[in-house]
């Protein structure tokens, strides 16, 4: 595994191109959100390695399918933005997943979890994709990791498409839930 230093944290990139999650679709008169955003992404990651057909194949189109699935609902005083339940994500995405006949099941860990950077060393080794959540104080976002780093205060993520400002999720924070999710062969 190759490693990049950068301040003092060891990053451990992704060891293959990743496409963006950035520049969120439109979809009934607000933006899809991050969680069907970062869902869609996977999903057709996934799809073209396996070579299976998606109903939708288009990144944004797809989440916009995926978005009433994932139990997306509109954030008061957002702007119309979207936000998805941790537990959504995955039992949402689980039974669209089964309802398509794709291969394919959804994983995550959220919450504090000791075995966190063992799984994600385990997913960059395989060279599978990697959805971070942090839902905290500062930042309540779902974004597709590039990278990741144990910290004094956890676990970050580095994102392929940065937030305004912010080029980490802090996937195990102090105050406030994180956690990874992904998609594997069933």
């Amino acid at each position: 595994m190759s490693y990049t230093e950068s301040g003092n944290q060891l990053w451990h990139p992704f060891p293959l191109p990743l496409p963006s999650d950035g520049g969120q679709c439109q979809w009934q008169g607000g933006y899809v959100g991050c969680g069907p955003q970062t869902a869609a992404v996977l999903l057709g990651w996934q799809a073209r390695r396996l070579g299976l057909s998606l109903p939708e194949p288009e990144r944004d189109a797809l989440a916009a399918r995926l978005a009433p699935q994932l139990g997306a609902w509109v954030v008061p005083f957002s702007g119309r933005q979207r936000a998805v339940q941790p537990w959504s994500w995955l039992l949402g995405l689980s039974r669209v997943l089964e309802r398509e006949g794709l291969p394919l099941r959804a994983r995550g860990h959220w919450g504090y979890r000791p075995d966190t950077r063992a799984r994600l060393a385990h997913n960059w080794k395989q060279g599978i994709p990697t959805v971070g959540f942090e839902f905290s104080p500062r930042t309540q976002h779902y974004g597709l990791l590039s990278a990741y780093a144990g910290t004094a205060h956890g676990l970050e993520g580095q994102l392929v498409a940065p937030l305004v400002g912010k080029p980490t999720l802090h996937l195990q924070p102090r105050l406030g839930l994180g956690g990874v999710f992904w998609l594997e062969e069933a």
